[in-house]
């Protein structure tokens, strides 16, 4: 869209702003500074559509501050079926091959007619070096690849095929950072394939399934022979040897539409231990699930109902001590029979068994624990030329039951939680009010915990809209094991605007905890506050 597109512009807004802090009674130390002021600006340069933001931040108690967040450029312009990918990008070919990676380099994809192609290539990962100073640094070596797909077809009914190739730059690795265990040079090769079309117009049928090839470290030296006609394929491609390994990964899946708005599906789902793509940042490996899917609309749509239910387990290869089993299950529903009233309801259930060798004699070390999860939601809803009401009640019911008899005591929990919300919008008076109750309870054999409440919140509009007042008030009574405390929390909250550009703003917030001196629960009474004001361009 260059041809409507502005050239360039400029955009944000420059803020003072001064704050105050008090804190009295207290067995905690001040959280921050009694008085502060600052300084803050926000600019946005637009060109041809393509936004970089800036940011500038100065405070009496902090240091300066400035940011460019902009620092990696990308675009992807299109023309009819050929769309250009150049910078900063990331692109999907498939779950297993590319998926989202972001890469710094150029691609393209095309669908001429019914032919799905796309290619791509770039670096993965920058190099960077391991810093002590950096609690978190990553040393990293330049990793760079590429990547294409093949198909025909249409995104309901299509066969794609697809390969990665990416690799590690051994240049700045040594033996010597081997021993302190940095990462190795690796490589990896991966070949796809990705399938979707209906057997007849109610069966519909995926897959998508993938071979990985890869190789922890590219700098050891070849094998004289390996029997795997896999890995010898892929040498063809990267350095294979005594370090390389292939694993599989495959999803498919069959659903059946009985009605348009009945649906009935299985999915399988398998990925080796150890499997891995270079295009993709992260993957639940080693284990097979099998799902099943079953969806209905019914009574023109005011009753909808989603439910699964699937049996999930680990140790493919056998070289865990032992193997875990979960049962997912899952159960949704929403009934809304006029345009006031609606319901919505859910269970899941996530079991987790874990059988360990009939060796280990010790119970203890069993895992058998079964999470239910219950919620019920009714709400209504109603406006007027006046007025109008909201009232909603939120219902949960949250079980851990350890079927272990010897661990259940630690680990039993039950926690109820409700919440009521009433909401009255007076539309003349432009004033919102809301009310709420909540109330929470968690409870295994060694504590109870109890937080029971309320709050109050006004919402106001004056001056033609020009300013804005809130104002939140909320009441808790805590209840630990008997050991009881209240917290208090006030906020007021103002804006006005009393020119097209320009801005006031005023913040206070008030804050009371109060619980007995042998509580670890800290009492404090604390108030904090700002003042600000904004000129926008």
């Amino acid at each position: 869209n260059f041809k409507i597109a502005r050239p360039g512009s400029i955009t944000g807004n420059i803020g003072l702003n001064t704050s105050f802090y008090h804190i009295s009674d207290s067995t905690i130390p001040a959280r921050q500074t009694p008085f502060a002021y600052g300084i803050n600006a926000n600019a946005t340069l637009s060109v041809y559509g393509i936004s970089m933001p800036f940011s500038f931040t100065w405070y009496s108690n902090e240091k300066a501050g400035f940011r460019q967040p902009f620092n990696q450029f990308g675009i992807s312009p299109t023309y009819k079926w050929l769309t250009v990918h150049l910078g900063y990008r990331n692109v999907s070919f498939s779950e297993f091959t590319l998926n989202g990676h972001t890469f710094l380099g150029a691609g393209v994809e095309a669908k001429p007619g019914k032919f799905r192609l796309g290619a791509v290539y770039g670096k993965f990962n920058q190099y960077s070096d391991y810093n002590l100073a950096v609690a978190d640094s990553i040393p990293r070596m330049t990793r760079s690849g590429w990547a294409w797909k093949a198909g025909y077809g249409t995104d309901s009914r299509f066969v794609d095929i697809s390969m990665l190739r990416i690799g590690d730059n051994p240049k700045h690795f040594s033996d010597s950072l081997a021993k302190l265990n940095y990462p190795t040079p690796a490589q990896n090769v991966v070949f796809g394939l990705t399938s979707k079309f209906s057997i007849t117009p109610e069966l519909l049928f995926h897959f998508d399934g993938s071979v990985s090839v890869y190789t922890d470290n590219r700098t050891l030296q070849f094998p004289d022979s390996t029997n795997s006609g896999m890995l010898r394929f892929a040498g063809n491609f990267i350095t294979v040897n005594q370090t390389s390994g292939y694993y599989k990964a495959v999803k498919t899946g069959l659903s059946y539409r009985f009605a348009p708005h009945i649906v009935s599906g299985i999915e399988y789902r398998r990925i080796d231990p150890h499997f891995q793509s270079m295009g993709c940042y992260f993957f639940n490996n080693d284990m097979e699930l099998v799902t099943f899917n079953q969806t209905a609309s019914l009574l023109e749509n005011k009753i909808n109902l989603r439910g699964s239910l699937g049996f999930q387990h680990d140790n493919l290869d056998g070289a865990k001590k032992n193997t875990s089993h979960r049962v997912v299950g899952s159960l949704n529903g929403g009934y809304t029979p006029n345009q006031n009233w609606a319901f919505d309801a859910s269970y899941s259930n996530f079991s987790t068994n874990q059988r360990a060798f009939k060796t280990v004699g010790n119970d203890s070390l069993k895992i058998y624990q079964v999470n239910h999860n219950l919620s019920f939601t009714p709400r209504f809803m109603k406006t007027t030329g006046e007025q109008s009401h909201m009232v909603m009640l939120n219902l949960n019911l949250m079980k851990l039951d350890d079927k272990n008899k010897l661990t259940e005591d630690q680990t039993d929990t039950d926690t109820r939680i409700a919440m009521l919300m009433y909401n009255l919008g007076l539309l003349r008076l432009k004033l919102n009010i809301t009310a709420g109750l909540n109330y929470t309870n968690m409870t295994n054999k060694n504590f109870e915990n109890r937080l029971t409440g309320g709050s109050l919140n006004f919402a106001k509009s004056l001056l033609n809209d020009k300013l804005s007042l809130n104002l939140n008030n909320t009441l808790m009574v805590n209840n630990i094991n008997n050991e009881k405390g209240t917290i208090l929390n006030m906020a007021l909250n103002g804006n006005y605007r009393f020119l097209p550009k320009h801005a006031l703003s005023l913040n206070i917030n008030i804050i009371n905890n109060s619980f007995g001196e042998s509580s670890l629960v800290p009492s404090f009474n604390e108030i904090r506050g700002d003042i600000g004001y904004v000129f926008g361009f």
